[in-house]
């Protein structure tokens, strides 16, 4: 299936985020929220060639570098690269803000768990088999040691390699796997 990636530019709850995210089997998602209202985070819609949304990827930004992400896929979709695809662009896109790191959450209620956990394991994603979050590095080494960015107060950064372990109260990211005693 062809698909194409939108993001949403003022991100609401409407109908297509209720269809798709609502054919979810029971348990696997808790999500709510009345018709219109804001939602947190960056959205983006995987569109089939008819520009009807059959999947939806969410980017939330935590503390330490970190992204909590969510993917949902319409049922009538499911089994047809559109999870894949929108895993693979949303990787793409926290990578590209400067994160570190993405987790995604797979319930303990979510009735396909063990699938959906060996699915993300297959893609990368790290965590014990009792784990609900699992993670995964998408950004570089080399990206790290780049020439300082413009942060979003049109302030210089350093590269978070030029940063000491243990610094993350000063916006620097410490990765556990990493870490120094």
């Amino acid at each position: 299936m062809e698909l194409t990636w939108v993001k949403d530019t003022r991100p609401v709850w409407d109908a297509d985020k209720q269809r798709v995210i609502g054919s979810a089997p029971p348990g696997a998602l808790d999500l709510h929220h009345a018709p219109g209202a804001e939602l947190p985070g960056d959205w983006w819609a995987a569109q089939d060639p008819k520009g009807r949304a059959v999947g939806f990827g969410w980017l939330d930004s935590t503390w330490g570098g970190d992204a909590e992400i969510l993917l949902a896929v319409d049922s009538a979709s499911q089994h047809q690269g559109v999870g894949t695809f929108i895993l693979e662009h949303i990787e793409r896109e926290a990578a590209r803000q400067g994160v570190n790191y993405v987790y995604n959450t797979v319930r303990s209620s979510h009735p396909d768990r063990d699938s959906v956990h060996d699915w993300l394991a297959a893609r990368g994603y790290r965590g014990a088999s009792s784990d609900t979050a699992l993670r995964k590095r998408v950004r570089d080494e080399d990206e790290e040691s780049a020439p300082p960015r413009a942060t979003s107060a049109g302030a210089r950064s350093e590269p978070l390699s030029a940063r000491p372990p243990g610094h993350e109260e000063t916006g620097g990211y410490v990765n556990v796997e990493d870490h120094q005693y």
